[in-house]
């Protein structure tokens, strides 16, 4: 037994397959990459570069190209798919079962945090670049700039306090120059300055008071000795240093500046920065308000098409580990639909329930191909036992028939459908009682049970003997077995009345010629002798010879029979003889028309002239004769009419002879043809018993019928081969 299994994916598509998944993974990796990492930088601001910036935006732009192109790829691979939808193997439909319903699975959350978040983040921004935020921004930045405007104007206010006493205290302290250090230092202290210094134009420290917190000495810059030489105050906030540093100039001195510092909340000053920093970038954020809300929409559009992808790229993946088996099994039950029972699915290594479902359907189809071979070998064993029945059947000249136990036919051969005068095809299903009601009593016996020996079956007109065997029975039902006893009946008949027929004309013929020669010799002697009524003397002998004739005719015609001498076969000229047979009974029958149609035939017949001579004039004579005694009966028909008509047919000459008399009886009427049936009264019954000896002696066939329309009439049909090689020689010699 040699299975075909439904091959699985070839080598060359499971590696293109893993190929595709690698480049889909790769740049579905590199897609994802690129939406975190700008998502990550927008969200976080780690870096420099703001959500809204061109970097970012084309961050996500090549991601959603990147994207784009792993649709076109799934979008190429369920195009294929669905154009594979014609061939169960491929599972097409349920691949596209999965992708709809991982679509379906990734798409609606999608659309709802897409209207969650598009509302929210509306509705967000709106919030964070509404008035009230922005004045709470901007009235931090105003907050830090007053208190160091306040620190300034301190300072300020400090700085010339100290320049004025230090400009009265020049005079006095001029030459004193540790008093002068010292009253520096309590105006520093007192002032809370951290240091300040009197230096020069050129930034070289004249004198110095300096404390505990005391910054590092840094110089002022020229343009800071330009502006304090003009007598105005200049201030410098060094935010990293968390120190203001102010210089003034001392008039009482020549070229001698004050230069001070000191130190600012750290705390304000970080404030201060982050609400300035807040404020630009408010602004900033203000300006590309739009393309804020486009990056953000970018953003989660990207992250959606990702996770649409990712879901459709499951679904394909995993409608191919399981539409690609069920495929495969769907096929193969396809070939099995179709009759071929070696298909087979090709068994993977997982231990799932498709899996098992294939094995189940490999033991399936192993099962159901062995018993169809095993069917197949039945039938087979059973066609030839039946072809050799039917060979043998066809062969045998019994009609043979099977019942079932309801009477129905359901077997019958040729030779049965013949018997029954039906067509070969119109037995079969049929109850036997429908087609001849006859078998009414044997087409319900049981085995064992004796059934009638003999039926006689009525078929248009003709009786068929029929000597009936009945076997099998039970549950199975019977066998009948019928033979055609009727030309044996006939034959047998005929050989009983041609045994009476010599014996009757033998007793008949021995005192019938003393008596014919006593009443002559009384006719001779005493005819002139008798004078007392010799009329009456005179019929009476008359009567005698004339019945003696008669009973002579009809010895003459009993030893005929009896003594049917063998036909000696020649050619002959068959219409010639017609004619003559014709013309004879046109003498005899004066009131009757005969006429003959077709008498020309072709060629010569091989028969016995004589005896086919005598066969047509004993049907004719019987014609007309059958016609005058209607006439005197019934005074009908007026005009006496026989026809005789010559036809051939194949290898055959046909004889039909009809006329307008009384015609057969519907009963028996095949028994006409036995020797002494006769429905005239002075018939003999051995004319057509004649005919039908001449007949089948010549291998034909006779029938007896109803003349054709328009009137009641006989119809004698007689059958005779033209060759003497189609006439059966076993009926010659048994003759």
């Amino acid at each position: 037994m040699t299975t075909t299994p439904v091959p699985a994916r070839s080598d060359l598509t499971s590696w293109s397959s893993r190929l595709g998944a690698v480049g889909f993974a790769g740049g579905f990796v590199v897609a994802a990459a690129l939406t975190v990492t700008a998502t990550l930088f927008a969200v976080s601001g780690a870096g420099s570069v703001g959500p809204a910036s061109p970097t970012m935006l084309a961050l996500l732009g090549a991601s959603l190209l990147i994207s784009a192109g792993l649709a076109g790829l799934l979008i190429l691979r369920i195009v294929r798919i669905a154009g594979a939808r014609s061939t169960p193997e491929t599972g097409a439909r349920l691949h596209l079962r999965f992708v709809s319903l991982f679509s379906a699975a990734a798409v609606a959350p999608a659309v709802l945090v897409a209207l969650f978040l598009g509302t929210t983040m509306s509705r967000g921004v709106e919030e964070w670049f509404s008035d009230r935020v922005e004045t709470v921004v901007e009235n931090g930045a105003k907050v830090g700039r007053n208190y160091i405007e306040a620190a300034q104007e301190n300072l300020r206010g400090e700085v010339i306090a100290m320049a004025t006493d230090l400009n009265g205290a020049a005079s006095g302290l001029r030459d004193q120059s540790g008093a002068y250090a010292a009253y520096l230092d309590a105006q520093t202290r007192q002032r809370f300055f951290a240091s300040a210094y009197v230096i020069n134009h050129d930034g070289k420290v004249l004198a110095a008071a300096q404390t505990d917190q005391t910054p590092t000495f840094s110089a002022p810059g020229p343009a800071d000795f330009n502006e304090a030489a003009k007598g105005q105050l200049t201030m410098r906030l060094f935010e990293d240093a968390g120190l203001i540093r102010a210089l003034y100039r001392l008039d009482a001195y020549d070229d001698a500046y004050l230069y001070v510092t000191r130190f600012v909340d750290p705390e304000i000053l970080v404030s201060l920065r982050s609400f300035e920093g807040a404020v630009v970038s408010y602004r900033e954020a203000e300006d590309s308000r739009a393309r804020l809300q486009i990056f953000f929409a970018l953003a989660y559009l990207a992250t959606a098409v990702l996770v649409l992808l990712a879901a459709v790229w499951l679904g394909l993946s995993n409608a191919s580990r399981v539409a690609e088996p069920i495929g495969r099994l769907a096929e193969a039950a396809g070939r099995v639909a179709s009759g071929d029972l070696a298909a087979r699915v090709a068994v993977g290594r997982e231990r799932d329930e498709v899996d098992a479902l294939a094995r189940a359907f490999n033991r399936m189809t192993a099962q159901i191909e062995a018993q169809r071979n095993e069917l197949v070998s039945a039938r087979r064993d059973a066609e030839d036992r039946s072809s050799f029945t039917q060979a043998v059947l066809s062969n045998v000249s019994a009609g043979v028939i099977g019942l079932d136990r309801a009477g129905r036919i359901t077997a019958a051969n040729s030779s049965a459908a013949e018997l029954l005068g039906v067509g070969p095809g119109e037995l079969d299903g049929r109850r036997l009682v429908d087609i001849a009601p006859e078998f009414g009593e044997i087409a319900v016996q049981e085995a064992g049970v004796a059934a009638p020996s003999r039926i006689d079956l009525s078929r248009s007109g003709e009786t068929v003997h029929l000597s009936v065997r009945v076997s099998g029975g039970g549950a199975s039902g019977v066998v009948l077995t019928f033979d055609d006893m009727t030309k044996l009946i006939a034959a047998q008949r005929q050989e009983a009345w041609k045994d009476v027929a010599r014996r009757i004309a033998h007793e008949i013929k021995n005192p019938l010629t003393p008596i014919q020669l006593s009443a002559e010799r009384l006719q001779r002697k005493y005819g002139g002798e008798i004078r007392s009524d010799p009329e009456t003397f005179q019929r009476c002998t008359s009567t005698i010879l004339r019945q003696v004739a008669d009973i002579g005719r009809m010895v003459d015609e009993f030893s005929g029979f009896a003594r049917m001498p063998t036909p000696r076969f020649q050619p002959a000229d068959l219409s010639e003889i017609a004619r003559e047979a014709v013309f004879a009974q046109r003498l005899s029958f004066a009131d009757v028309r005969f006429e003959i149609e077709g008498a020309d035939l072709p060629s010569p017949v091989t028969c016995d002239g004589r005896l086919i001579g005598q066969a047509l004039t004993n049907v004719l004579k019987n014609a007309g004769e059958a016609i005058q005694g209607k006439r005197l009966k019934d005074g009908e028909p007026k005009e006496g009419r026989v026809v005789l008509n010559l036809e051939r047919q194949g290898d055959s000459i046909v004889v039909s002879i009809h006329d307008n008399g009384p015609g057969f009886p519907a009963q028996d009427r095949d028994r006409l043809v036995e020797p002494y049936v006769t429905t005239r009264t002075k018939g003999t019954g051995l004319g057509l018993a004649i005919v039908q000896r001449v007949v089948e002696d010549h291998g034909g066939s006779l029938a007896l019928g109803d003349a054709p329309p328009p009137g009641p009439g006989a119809l004698v049909r007689i059958a005779l081969p033209m060759r003497r090689d189609a006439a059966s020689p076993d009926q010659t010699a048994q003759s």
